[in-house]
Formats: structure tokens, C-alpha cells, sequence
């Protein structure tokens, strides 16, 4: 067996803050549905920052930064991921269609997508709706989406946790995004 050596944090050559808030982004805003947990919104903002996600919406109940609890999993990356708090999700779903965004809804729906049979248009803008821990993705929220995806799922249990949900669409939208070239600008 070879021999694997744990690298430190000064090898791995991460980007600064600043480098970060200039380095081209994947064309892709998640928007946060009414998430109650710190936690999860913490840990929503270190994996956007990990794939160098466009943006995050904050939208109704959903804290902003700067709080402790959130900052305890986020670890800085609210200071380095862009975000805009909107009181109503709707608002933020509509200003994303302005944008020329295709909305998309991370819900289990009637005709909703599998995540891994989503087709994305190369130079396409992209956002994903995650909903609250409990209810998801308010109805009239789905209603104005573009579609619905779905991360298939096979034991017993009908939800995975928010974090969990962001962490597994990111890195799908993250390689297929890149792998067409697929990047832009600053927010």
C-alpha cells in the first residue's frame, strides 16, 4: 500500500478573499427558501464557496450574516460568497427571471426532474431553490420555477437534510458547468 500523506492547509493553495470575490464564477445563485437553521445556512455558504457559486439569497425566515452559530460552519465563507437577503422568495425568484436565470426548484414534484437527467444549456444562468427544513419549497414559490429536480433517493426516508441536498446538487452543477466551460464574472 502507498504511503498518503495528509496535506497542510498552507499546500493547498486556496484562494484569498479577495481572490476569491475576483475569480470567475459557475453562473449559478442558490437561493435559500425559508431555512431556519444557522447551521445549515453556514454550511450552505462554505459549499458555495467551494465551488465558487455566483451568489446566495437569503429569503423570509432565513438568517444573515454575520451571527456566531452561522459563522461556526460556515467558517468565513460568508465573507467570501456574495448574498442578498429578499423578504419574500417570490421577489428573488422574479429579479433571477429578469436576470435571465432558470429557476429551479430542489423539490419532490409531479414531472420534477431527476437531478442527474438535468440538461443544462451550455452559457446557461442557473438558480436552485432549497426549501425550509420541514415544509420545502413553498408551493407558489414551485409555481413560479422553471422546473422541479429531485435527488433520487431509495431507503426509507422521503428528505435529505438542506446542507446535504446543497452539497450533492452544487458538485453536480459544478462538473457538468465546468466541464462546458461554462463560467462568468463577479456577481
Amino acid at each position: 500500500m502507498s504511503e498518503l500523506r495528509k496535506l497542510k492547509v498552507t499546500e493547498m493553495n486556496r484562494l484569498t478573499v479577495e481572490e476569491f470575490k475576483q475569480a470567475q464564477k459557475l453562473p449559478l445563485v442558490v437561493v435559500l427558501d425559508g431555512v431556519r437553521s444557522l447551521h445549515n445556512i453556514g454550511a450552505v455558504f462554505r459549499t458555495a464557496d467551494a465551488f465558487l457559486v455566483n451568489s446566495i439569497c437569503l429569503c423570509g425566515i432565513t438568517a444573515t450574516p454575520p451571527h456566531p452559530e452561522l459563522h461556526k460552519t460556515a467558517l468565513g465563507a460568508e465573507y467570501s460568497v456574495d448574498w442578498r437577503y429578499f423578504q419574500h422568495t417570490l421577489e428573488a425568484v422574479d429579479e433571477l427571471h429578469a436576470q435571465g436565470y432558470t429557476v429551479l426548484a430542489i423539490e419532490q414534484c409531479e414531472g420534477s426532474t431527476q437531478l442527474g437527467q438535468v440538461a443544462l444549456q451550455p452559457g446557461g444562468k442557473y438558480a436552485i431553490v432549497m426549501g425550509n427544513e420541514v415544509k420545502g419549497v413553498q408551493q407558489e414559490v414551485v409555481d413560479r420555477c422553471d422546473g422541479c429536480l429531485e435527488i433520487p433517493q431509495y431507503g426509507t426516508k422521503h428528505s435529505l437534510n438542506v446542507s446535504v441536498t446543497a452539497g450533492i446538487v452544487l458538485w453536480e452543477f459544478s462538473n457538468r458547468m465546468r466541464a462546458s466551460g461554462n463560467l462568468s464574472t463577479g456577481c
